[in-house]
């Protein structure tokens, strides 16, 4: 018998791993996946991390995210309500909110393991 088709609401997502500064939230995970969501509060950034051996997908459900990477946190980029991006693996980062309106985020991850490694920041520039 095959298995049923499961439905979560927004009520039933647990409290996932995350860095300062977002509510991590997820909804399924195993088999290497896993599917959540974000929020990030105005004017907030998260610590500095890696998603390690996860390729990180998400879409922007409201607001808009900043992201912060390279060497010396020398590359940003902004992903606004209705785009995608994607984080390679190992890729170090920080994400957050720099509007004034909440911003909230749709996650799916791809690979095996722990899905947040904090870090001090990325290497110098």
């Amino acid at each position: 018998m095959s298995e049923p088709v499961r439905v979560l609401s927004d009520a039933q997502l647990t409290e996932a791993q995350g860095t300062p500064g977002l509510i991590r939230r997820v909804a399924f995970e195993g088999d290497g996946h896993w599917f959540g969501h974000a929020e990030a509060a105005p004017e907030t950034m998260s610590g500095w991390h890696h998603h390690g051996e996860n390729l990180t997908i998400g879409y922007v459900l409201k607001g808009h995210v900043t992201f912060e990477f390279g060497p010396g946190a020398s590359q940003r980029v902004e992903v606004h309500e209705g785009e995608y991006f994607q984080v390679p693996k190992h890729a170090i980062h920080r994400e957050g909110n720099t509007s004034s309106s909440a911003a909230e985020v749709v996650i799916v991850r791809v690979g095996e393991g722990p899905v947040v490694f904090p870090v001090d920041g990325p290497e110098p520039g």
